[in-house]
């Protein structure tokens, strides 16, 4: 989720950090529909930032692509593994308080059916159990695969990145359909359980190399503009806008008539109109971009953590188990405090 100093898209980013929040907790009735399917374009968002960045300078050759996809791994590698040793610390400290048989747990977590499931898919029990039920982490993992990919098919990605997009996300919608309308079981799995469609393959790549692209588009336009570049793309602003105001509303319509699926079409629509406002003039405020610059990436990887801990006590009547409306504003609030102004707090005592 890296980037050059675009204070638009640390906005959006720590705007879709929110709305990931909102995903994983929810709000009750119709409204939390609505939120839910405003909330499905975060992490589609979050795939195209960091392909957006990947190859910034629009290099062909097959040796500086891997040079750049390579140390993104690395990076992404490095992340991961902090991230995942962390929730594996925690996920033995609650089975230990439980009681739990740690052996027996290793042994159910870490089984050959969950393996074959977490190369497939990225997901299952590798990257979550009980101790914190949702397995955010695919989108780590996905990411690592696509990278890889990336590296190893760096001589032709130019030339069958823009096919791979369209294949990819034709594959997407069509699979969402047959979720509704025709819920297949490939491989003896129902098409309708979340990470047959909702993986490295069909949300991962599409995406980042819908970052590539636009990247490639953007780099283009402002060789053949030069110093109008900025103007003539705040000149289509109302435009972009207008994308993005109706991809949010296709996707709550989407979501009455369809129900809930990974990645709306909307979603899609409104991904590619932020990226197109990404690159006008767009007042961004003068504070809440410094919170998707500095924490974005935080809140994203342990706020399953922070809610965990908080159905934890829930559970242990520590603390009264908050109304379902609360819920995301709380899980909000802590992850602000603890990966925001705990820092800021935390380096104003150490420099005095």
């Amino acid at each position: 989720m890296e980037m050059k100093e675009n204070k638009f898209l640390y906005l959006i980013s720590f705007i879709a950090c929110m709305l990931v929040i909102v995903i994983h907790t929810g709000f009750p009735g119709n409204f939390g529909t609505v939120m839910e399917a405003v909330s499905r374009m975060a992490v589609p968002f979050f795939f195209v930032l960091s392909g957006r960045y990947l190859l910034r300078d629009g290099d062909d050759n097959a040796q500086k692509i891997r040079e750049k996809s390579g140390r993104y791994f690395i990076k992404i590698l490095k992340v991961t593994a902090c991230v995942y040793i962390i929730y594996f610390i925690f996920s033995i400290a609650v089975h230990l308080y439980l009681g739990d048989s740690i052996k027996e747990w290793l042994f159910s977590k870490y089984g050959y059916n969950e393996a074959l499931r977490f190369v497939l898919f990225n997901s299952g029990t590798f990257v979550y159990d009980s101790a914190f039920v949702f397995d955010h982490m695919w989108f780590l993992f996905a990411l690592l695969y696509v990278t890889g990919l990336i590296y190893i098919f760096a001589p032709v990605l130019r030339k069958w990145y823009k096919f791979l997009i369209v294949a990819l996300l034709v594959l997407l919608y069509f699979g969402q359909a047959l979720q509704t309308f025709y819920p297949i079981r490939p491989f003896g799995i129902s098409i309708a359980t979340w990470y047959v469609m909702r993986n490295w393959l069909f949300i991962g790549m599409p995406f980042v190399l819908l970052g590539i692209f636009l990247s490639d588009l953007f780099r283009g336009k402002r060789n053949e503009l030069k110093d109008s570049y900025i103007d003539v793309m705040s000149a289509k602003k109302p435009v972009f806008i207008f994308m993005t105001i109706f991809g949010t509303l296709l996707s709550i319509v989407e979501a009455f008539i369809f129900g809930k699926k990974e990645v709306y079409l909307g979603s899609l629509i409104v991904v590619v109109g932020i990226f197109l406002l990404s690159e006008c003039k767009v007042f961004s405020g003068d504070h809440l971009y410094k919170i998707g610059k500095k924490s974005s990436n935080y809140i994203y990887y342990y706020h399953v953590l922070v809610l965990a801990v908080v159905d934890r006590l829930s559970y242990a009547e520590i603390i009264p188990y908050p109304p379902m409306w609360l819920k995301p504003f709380l899980i909000a609030v802590l992850c602000l405090i603890l990966f925001y102004f705990a820092p800021i707090f935390i380096k104003k005592v150490k420099d005095r």
